[in-house]
């Protein structure tokens, strides 16, 4: 592949990390959101998302809201850097409301709240523009 190329594409691939603890519901967002320009990455917990020892940093974070598992609370904790990419918080029948400019008090710089999957794909898209497939991309697949 030409060095240029090679470049050009490795500028658009982003990186999303998706942290639920229900297994079903983690593999059906991804499969959602599956797409050449993304590297999509799954866990249970927020502590595993960003372990020191993760050689991967996401461009943007999909946070599942689940009680008793995935509280808002846990988002505090993560370090300031982290705080610094896209966080989209998906809400779900176990907790349905999230004051967001709490965590904007706290220092994240980039962060949205989504009802379902389809608005998660939305904000995707709008908050990383560069990332939406075209449909010369998909005529390519």
């Amino acid at each position: 592949m030409d060095n240029n190329l090679k470049q050009q594409h490795n500028s658009v691939f982003k990186s999303i990390f998706i942290i639920d603890p229900v297994k079903g519901e983690r593999l059906q967002l991804a499969k959602l959101l599956k797409q050449e320009k993304f590297l999509m990455m799954t866990y249970i917990n927020i502590e595993a998302c960003f372990k020191q020892t993760n050689p991967i940093k996401p461009d943007l974070a999909i946070y599942v809201l689940r009680k008793d598992k995935n509280e808002p609370s846990q988002l505090k904790t993560i370090k300031k850097l982290f705080k610094k990419i896209h966080f989209i918080i998906l809400l779900t029948p176990d907790i349905s409301e999230l004051n967001i400019t709490e965590f904007r008090e706290h220092g994240f710089t980039s962060i949205h709240k989504a009802g379902n999957q389809d608005t998660v794909k939305e904000l995707i898209y709008s908050l990383m523009p560069e990332c939406q497939a075209t449909k010369v991309d998909e005529s390519l697949t």
